[in-house]
């Protein structure tokens, strides 16, 4: 099913995407790695959106505060093409059912924090993409105890769209980094809905620790015989030059020739490294690179040494904060702070200094050949806000059969293994999905369990 004033050939066979709230592009880069074609993206933050420009072949931008109505400009901007997939996730953590998100129920349009969602809808509602995928944070399927995910589910049933939410662990998929993101994916077209399997896992990941998502829909979080190792640190960065706290290499050599498959991918296109910058710590993170050891905290500093607030945190309590990262591990989540050490588990598993941008860009899955626009301060937020191109690569190959189908009426293979999800699943299961951890089945049902 194509969208509304589609005015192009049966011979194109690339679908057409924009990016919402698109940032430095990580989504994007992803989509365009799987082989379609990004018509443009729009953000309100200038400086993100020139990185998104300069960085994705033939990409428009248009700096854009969603948040205002009257989405003239936004048709204009796609052109008269249109496009298939609309990808991207405003903010949601403000949401409230008080007033509702959807139509029937009423949609409270004062509030600023939910005006960014509405507006999204309306922009799908106007641009009728055959597909979209709509990612945010994990905790938006506990919020207000899962009646907000399913208030986002009827709002676009509303408009004719089934989704199903689900989160994911990027470090399944080949993502040097222990991070969660939840992922909305649907469509208009009445086809099931895809969502890639995990190609890593390790079952002793979360074997003491009370996983706060294990009851919510989810593929992967654990490991199994025919899955690949998670990603390291070290065969993430091992190949990067070593350098000290504040310093800044740009244009430089690698310190070594690719020793992982991550590295080799990584570095394609990209003769030299760009942005290794390391920024000056204040005190307690200058001690804390210097005396811990690979995976310790706060906890083996001397109490003497620490400000009087960590008297008040338990010893169980903040394990990111102050943390080492271990060479032989994937990365926790890069946030916006990278460099600071007391906001998460930042220092470099043996150098005494905080993460580089080109290190966290890296763990974030971005490839070296792409620079980013700003001031160090301004990068730190492209590259906390990302998705990871890696992870967004991955959903961008499940669904891609199943897109080119409804858009374009052409069959084409499946590039990986995917399990499906039924169109017309029930609100009574859109919570509660598990997804077998097998490999090798190009398709596999998901059941609710």
């Amino acid at each position: 099913m194509a969208p509304r004033g589609k005015e192009r050939t049966h011979s194109e066979t690339r679908p057409r995407v924009l990016d919402l709230f698109c940032g430095a592009g990580g989504l994007s880069v992803g989509f365009d790695a799987a082989g379609y074609k990004i018509v443009g993206g729009i953000d309100n933050n200038e400086i993100a959106v020139k990185t998104f420009t300069n960085n994705i072949a033939d990409a428009k931008g248009l700096i854009r505060d969603l948040r205002k109505s009257d989405f003239s400009d936004i048709k204009d901007f796609v052109g008269p093409s249109g496009v298939d997939i609309i990808i991207g996730g405003p903010a949601c953590q403000g949401f409230s059912t008080s007033g509702g998100l959807s139509r029937t129920r009423g949609r409270d349009d004062k509030d600023p924090r939910n005006q960014l969602f509405v507006n999204y809808l309306e922009i799908v509602d106007l641009l009728r993409p055959s597909w979209i995928l709509f990612e945010n944070v994990p905790g938006l399927l506990l919020y207000d105890n899962g009646r907000v995910a399913l208030e986002i589910a009827r709002a676009f049933r509303e408009i004719g769209y089934a989704v199903v939410p689900m989160i994911l662990l990027a470090a399944d998929f080949g993502v040097p980094q222990l991070r969660r993101r939840l992922v909305f994916v649907g469509n208009r077209t009445g086809s099931d809905i895809a969502f890639p399997t995990p190609t890593h896992g390790n079952s002793d990941l979360w074997k003491n620790y009370a996983l706060p998502f294990a009851h919510l829909s989810r593929i992967g979080h654990g490991g199994n015989a025919g899955a690949l190792a998670h990603v390291t640190f070290d065969q993430a960065c091992g190949d990067l030059p070593p350098l000290a706290e504040g310093q800044t290499l740009d244009r430089v050599p690698y310190a070594a020739d690719p020793a992982s498959a991550f590295q080799i991918r990584i570095r394609v296109d990209s003769p030299l490294v760009r942005q290794h910058v390391a920024d000056t710590l204040p005190p307690l993170d200058r001690f804390a690179a210097q005396i811990l050891k690979p995976g310790e905290n706060w906890r083996h500093i001397p109490s003497q040494a620490l400000p009087d607030r960590f008297r008040r945190i338990r010893p169980y309590d903040a394990t990111t904060c102050l943390r080492r990262l271990r060479g032989d591990q994937p990365a926790y989540t890069i946030t916006t702070k990278f460099n600071e050490a007391t906001t998460g588990a930042f220092i470099h598993p043996t150098q005494a200094r905080t993460l580089t941008l080109r290190e966290a860009a890296r763990i974030q899955s971005f490839p070296d050949r792409f620079v980013f626009e700003g001031t160090a301060g301004q990068i730190r937020h492209q590259i906390g806000n990302a998705v990871p191109p890696l992870l967004s690569q991955c959903l961008a190959e499940a669904i891609k059969p199943f897109a080119v189908r409804d858009i374009e009426g052409v069959s084409s293979l499946p590039v990986r293994d995917v399990v499906i999800i039924s169109n017309g699943i029930a609100d009574t299961d859109i919570l509660r999905l598990k997804a077998p951890r097998r490999p090798n089945l190009l398709e596999q049902e998901v059941r609710a369990v």
